[in-house]
């Protein structure tokens, strides 16, 4: 005795995981981007002016923006080589004679992280609770 199954809407259901691929990979990236765009601002915020014009470290502070859900910050530069020194500290300068003490997590730059990075996660949820609701599937179960 043989039974017949037929299944219905099969490349329907396919269709809107494909939806649902590109729309949680669009808002992951996104998240990714604010976040960084997030550290970024307040590493700024964090650091002091400094006392030229053109030097001042804060412009030095840049988000690169990757697609697919990368995103790096970084600071300092062929242009800005006092960077790491002002965030981190150590000895520069002719026989090393400048000191500023030694930070292992940094002044700036990490403690920005810091001050995000809780608030990533909880981020990427809504907005794959997002992506789910654009492409018609109810997040809630």
């Amino acid at each position: 005795m043989a039974i017949r199954v037929d299944v219905d809407g099969v490349p329907r259901v396919l269709g809107m995981l494909d939806a649902l691929d590109n729309a949680c990979e669009r808002q992951l990236d996104d998240s990714c981007n604010d976040s960084a765009d997030q550290v970024a601002q307040r590493t700024r915020g964090l650091m002091p002016f400094g006392p030229e014009p053109r030097g001042h470290a804060r412009s030095s502070v840049d988000v690169e923006h990757v697609a697919g859900m990368h995103a790096r910050v970084g600071e300092g530069g062929p242009r800005f080589p006092y960077v790491g020194w002002l965030d981190f500290g150590g000895n520069v300068g002719r026989r090393h004679l400048r000191h500023r003490t030694w930070i292992r997590g940094g002044r700036y730059l990490f403690r920005a992280l810091s001050t995000v990075k809780p608030g990533i996660e909880p981020h990427m949820h809504q907005g794959m609770r997002q992506a789910c609701r654009e492409t018609g599937w109810d997040p809630s179960g």
